[in-house]
């Protein structure tokens, strides 16, 4: 009899992605290259020397990062929390490798838009190691948020001989997990500056394919300037944009235009709110040899200003598409549709040198026939200054009384620009380098004005505050980000109005990354240079009397179905109810968003009742979890028969 066990890591299988596309190339469960590049015959580069490549110090050992297990879990935290048993926005406090690998199973393709303002290597900034190898001694070190020196971070200084190599390393795992966080039609923006934004851009088109390159905005963040003691004075920064699958469903659709937008100011005989545009091509491939047959005459009649395709009597003036220069261009539409929509060409004079001539403008109506309006795409160059880290700090001043908080915050404006761009408001936002919440604050300034239901995964680090005073209240950029959250909270609620006849919601579950609940001396990978006896001594000490039990010394029941419900793929906003089956508890999990549900138990034995009950049709094929020690073997033999058992 073989009694699944509940999964007690989680680990990012490429194989197995490999194996759902070519299952015929694998052999004893190992990859056959001879027959993979069979398959592909064609395709396979073989020589690095035949294609264009980014290396760098380190980049072999990523991927063995990157499937390297996680061993930690997610740990709630009710008294820091907001609103816990309703909310479904989420907060957690820990390192956002390891938790991206646990939020890999439940929220594979569910985020709409990630947003990040990771570390701009600028010298300063903290950048962090990650362990290759994740013996027992990393884990012990990583889940306690410390390194073998009792400290997690360290700076990235220019001194360093691997100055860019670590800022790589460090990136490029989390963002190689980001895009499978992404759904098919799923957006990324990064903000970042000069100092890596060139690597950026490398390590993306790698990950995502420079085909799904959407552009790189150009943001006024600080108008005062660097104050650098020699060269240039910078005053802006960049936001990267790239989507996840450029052919399919396209997310960036722009802003919808306001009724009072003021390029619409001309209103036709009808009331309706236009714009005039020449139809003449500006731009790119704007020659005539571009396009021939959009070479083309109008006919113009003079007295009346009236226009037509066709040559007509009174219609003396031919008018092609000629820049100011007298060089040919072209029209933006065909002779076919200009006939077919010519009630929506006018005629203006314009003046070129000392001529009065003819040109032609299309009428662009603010609204479509279907009553909806156009939308702004996002420009390339922002210059607002409610975009600019000064603004920003106004926030801080507004909720903590001092605008020293939290150096160079980004505004919620910004964040809502990008929301805005997507034209979606129901959806799920990712920001793995959360700050001080600023995306958070966004998401509900925006819910607040158009109603939307967009919902947060903010992950941040619980690194130390530096400045020695605001340490004292806020040890961590984490606490500020959820007192800043809180404060928000508390402030959308006074404001009170219509916003919760929509039953909007300002709060938040807070999570912290942990040690995991599960005894885990047998699931370790070990590393043949490591002392592993040594290792595993220090562990088995740590558990001390619980070394031959299923779950550590310090375990709590809820901690435990977190965990579970993690690493058996369901979201962290699954519904937990204390049911009675006979006269045993039980907790059952529902997860709705992707209808999986469980029961679970975790006591020590069941009444004979209890086992027959679940035997029933009522609990057909439904799965249950027990602690393996609870039930006999004829129980495991009973119930496997009718319902879905694992053990831990």
């Amino acid at each position: 009899m073989e009694i699944k066990r509940i999964n007690k890591i989680v680990k990012t299988d490429i194989k197995e992605d490999l194996k759902n596309v070519f299952p015929e190339v694998f052999e004893d469960n190992k990859v056959n290259f001879e027959k993979l590049k069979s398959l592909l015959s064609g395709e396979i580069i073989e020589k690095e020397d035949d294609r264009f490549y980014f290396n760098w110090a380190g980049k072999n050992n990523l991927y063995k990062l990157i499937q390297s297990p996680a061993y930690g879990t997610l740990k709630p935290d009710k008294e820091k929390s907001v609103d816990f048993d309703n909310t479904e926005n989420i907060v957690i406090v820990g390192e956002n490798l390891e938790t991206l690998k646990l939020l890999l199973k439940p929220y594979f393709g569910k985020v709409k838009m990630i947003y990040i303002d990771p570390p701009y290597n600028t010298g300063k900034d903290f950048i962090y190691h990650d362990n290759f190898k994740e013996p027992l001694k990393d884990y012990l070190e990583k889940t306690g948020q410390i390194d073998s020196e009792g400290k997690k971070l360290t700076t990235n200084t220019e001194a360093s001989g691997r100055y860019h190599s670590d800022w790589l390393n460090f990136m490029y795992p989390r963002l190689f997990l980001a895009r499978s966080l992404l759904k098919d039609d799923g957006v990324i923006f990064i903000s970042i500056d000069d100092n890596e934004v060139h690597h950026l851009r490398m390590i993306m088109d790698e990950i995502f394919g420079e085909e799904n390159f959407v552009g790189q905005i150009i943001n006024k963040s600080n108008p005062r300037g660097s104050q650098e003691p020699y060269g240039i004075s910078t005053e802006h920064e960049y936001i990267v944009c790239y989507v996840k699958n450029k052919e399919g469903i396209f997310s960036i659709q722009g802003r919808e235009r306001d009724e009072n937008d003021k390029e619409f100011s001309f209103i036709t005989s009808e009331g309706k709110k236009a714009r005039f545009l020449g139809l003449r091509k500006r731009g790119g491939d704007w020659k005539r040899s571009d396009r021939p047959n959009m070479f083309y005459p109008f006919y113009v009649n003079p007295e009346t200003e009236e226009l037509s395709v066709t040559p007509k009597p009174g219609y003396t003036v031919k008018v092609f598409p000629l820049r100011p220069s007298g060089e040919e261009s072209r029209w933006t539409w065909s002779k076919e549709k200009a006939q077919t929509r010519i009630d929506e060409l006018v005629v203006k004079k314009v003046k070129r040198g000392d001529k009065i001539v003819f040109d032609i403008y299309r009428i662009d109506f603010l609204e479509y026939d279907s009553g909806k309006r156009k939308r702004e795409k996002l420009k390339s160059v922002w210059e607002d200054k409610f975009l600019n880290y000064q603004y920003a700090r106004q926030y801080f001043k507004e909720l903590f009384g001092s605008s020293e908080i939290f150096d160079f915050p980004k505004p919620p404006e910004l964040v809502k620009k990008l929301l805005i761009s997507l034209n979606s408001q129901d959806e799920l936002i990712l920001d793995f380098f959360a700050g001080s919440g600023t995306t958070g604050h966004a998401v509900w300034d925006l819910n607040k004005e158009d109603g939307g239901n967009r919902k947060f995964i903010l992950v941040q680090l619980d690194e130390e505050v530096q400045d020695e005073e605001i340490k004292k209240e806020f040890p961590t950029v984490a606490d500020i980000c959820i007192e800043r959250l809180r404060r928000v909270s508390e402030k959308y609620k006074k404001e009170g109005g219509n916003l919760f006849q929509n039953n909007q919601d300002f709060g938040f579950k807070v999570f912290k990354l942990d040690k995991s609940n599960f005894n885990l001396k047998d699931e370790f990978q070990f590393d043949p240079s490591e002392d592993r006896e040594e290792l595993k001594k220090k562990y088995l000490e740590w558990l001390g009397m619980w070394v031959d039990q299923p779950l550590v010394f310090d375990w709590k029941e809820i901690d435990v179905i977190y965990e579970v419900m993690l690493k058996e793929g369901l979201n962290l906003n699954s519904k937990i109810e204390k049911i009675k089956i006979k006269d045993d508890e039980f907790y059952y999990v529902k997860d709705e968003v992707q209808d999986l549900d469980f029961y679970i138990s975790l006591k020590d034995k069941f009444t004979p009742d209890t086992i027959e009950e679940i035997r029933t049709t009522k609990y057909k094929g439904k799965m249950f979890v027990f602690l393996d020690k609870a039930l006999t073997d004829s129980d495991k033999i009973n119930l496997s028969a009718f319902v879905r058992l694992k053990v831990i």
